[in-house]
């Protein structure tokens, strides 16, 4: 592979490669970190293979541009043929753009730039790792998987969590994945009137415990664990309200759920909201579910907001939530403890400020956007700099 040479008298081109800018945790990382860079030092672009996404707009509107390839969707016929076709688009948009950097988000943006990379002749890859999903059981995705963790520069975990595991699953050198964490911004506390104003669209008044869930209703975000946990809340607390602020294929499954336990006005599905984070300030406690996570997003917001967190111990989410210090922490799956957690929180406002307090504190120590910003920024130079040494 021949690689560009990086002159030093022009702006590093940053491409942002993942499937689309749809509402989601990565997403609005990616958005947040494109529009932070110095401009005076990097180019950023977002090239997305599917479709645009409700956070394209926020991303053109702080002046990043964004380029939609439009990818044959699984399924539709001639799918074969397009496929070729699509490959062909990736790589001409790549080799036009003469990116210094891809910037690749998950695995399918990270294992297409790294096949490619002889023909798009990208000095510098670096692959995503926001989650620790890997490729899925297919041969094709396991084939590429491989390819990928050998071809690109280097691998970014936003956790521990999910560096020992790829470390361990995949069998990757310690020395070639870094850890940058998520970066939040601390919140404004809420005026009263508006907190009010949240409350009342749920039907919750100034003595409710308002429960809060933010994700997307997906079977790795154990929502229906969320719905039997609220059966044992809600017989113990008497103004307990749980409210889940999301979308997705589960709507109908939990509404089906919701009703069978006799729940239908004390577990809210608020459905979709552009921003989620502005909905944070009506709660009393933030709760997750999952079965799986890298480092959640919703769980760094809620702590950022000073929301003590009842969660699982998955992925990175202890790296957030100490136990019995800024929240709780539980087994995925021990559905007793999770109902005792928010019973213990719930029986005490003094209790409730004082872990949200605690985490506010730990989130503005270790998770702030501007460090975010920071280590990604050496990181492309610092990767770029030996590729180009080389």
């Amino acid at each position: 592979m021949t690689d560009r040479p990086v002159g030093s008298d022009r702006r590093i081109r940053v491409a942002y490669l993942h499937g689309s800018l749809d509402i989601g945790g990565s997403e609005r990382q990616m958005v947040e970190l494109a529009t932070r860079l110095p401009r005076d030092r990097f180019a950023p672009e977002f090239v997305l293979l599917d479709r645009r996404g409700s956070l394209a707009d926020l991303a053109e509107a702080n002046g990043v541009p964004v380029t939609v390839l439009d990818w044959t969707p699984p399924g539709t016929p001639w799918l074969r043929l397009r496929k070729v076709r699509d490959v062909e688009r990736y790589v001409r948009t790549m080799r036009q753009g003469r990116y210094d950097i891809v910037d690749a988000w998950l695995f399918h943006a990270y294992a297409l730039a790294a096949a490619a990379r002889t023909v798009t002749r990208v000095p510098v890859i670096i692959a995503g790792r926001r989650n620790l999903s890997g490729p899925g059981g297919h041969p094709v995705n396991r084939l590429l998987h491989s390819v990928a963790r050998r071809r690109v520069d280097i691998i970014v975990a936003n956790s521990e969590g999910v560096r020992r595991e790829v470390i361990r699953r995949e069998n990757v050198a310690p020395g070639r994945i870094r850890v940058i964490r998520n970066g939040v911004e601390l919140p404004a506390p809420l005026p009263p009137r508006e907190r009010d104003d949240i409350r009342r669209r749920w039907g919750a008044g100034p003595d409710s415990i308002v429960i809060g869930c933010v994700a997307n209703y997906r079977p790795e975000k154990g929502l229906g664990a969320v719905v039997e946990v609220a059966s044992q809340v809600t017989a113990a607390v008497d103004a307990s309200i749980f409210v889940l602020i999301g979308e997705g294929p589960l709507r109908a499954d939990l509404e089906r759920a919701i009703h069978a336990a006799g729940l239908g006005d004390r577990v809210l599905l608020h459905g979709r909201e552009p921003d989620a984070r502005d909905l944070l300030g009506g709660l009393d406690i933030a709760l997750q579910a999952s079965l799986a996570e890298g480092m959640p997003n919703a769980v760094l917001e809620a702590a950022a907001a000073g929301l003590p967190v009842v969660a699982t111990d998955v992925g990175g989410t202890a790296e957030i939530v100490t136990d019995g210090s800024t929240g709780r922490l539980v087994a995925p799956g021990d559905n007793d403890a999770m109902a005792g957690a928010l019973i213990w929180l719930a029986a005490s406002r003094d209790r409730r400020l004082a872990l949200g307090a605690a985490g506010r504190t730990l989130v503005a120590d270790r998770f702030g956007m501007d460090r975010f910003v920071a280590e990604t920024t050496a990181l492309y130079e610092q990767v770029l700099a030996g590729r180009a040494s080389r």
